[in-house]
């Protein structure tokens, strides 16, 4: 991981909202998230290694996080930047009327 990517996950307040992912020893990728409120989370940050791209990581850590938001009563989750918005409009994140990317959750 880059300094870039380790300082900004060690600089997160919340550290239990941080997860990291490991292949082979090293780290390579990691994703951290925020609650807003009891029902609302914020993908703040989700960054695969270049060397570890094109595996699946990214996919499998954004299902992680998901997951993650649900378990702790998550309905909504939106992506707080606007890089990359193909990777998660496939992958059910749309487009609200101002512009931001969320996923609506619904519990089973």
């Amino acid at each position: 991981m880059t300094n870039s990517g380790c300082d900004s996950v060690l600089g997160a307040q919340d550290l239990d909202l941080v997860r990291v992912a490991k292949w082979e020893g090293e780290i390579a990728a990691r994703y951290q998230l925020k609650q807003m409120t009891k029902t609302e989370f914020v993908l703040e940050s989700i960054r695969v290694e270049m060397a570890y791209r094109s595996r699946g990581l990214g996919s499998w850590m954004l299902g992680h996080s998901i997951g993650l938001a649900e378990a702790r009563g998550g309905r909504s989750i939106e992506v707080a930047f606007d890089r990359r918005h193909r990777f998660f409009e496939r992958r059910g994140f749309s487009r609200t009327k101002n512009g931001v990317l969320r996923l609506e959750v619904q519990p089973e």
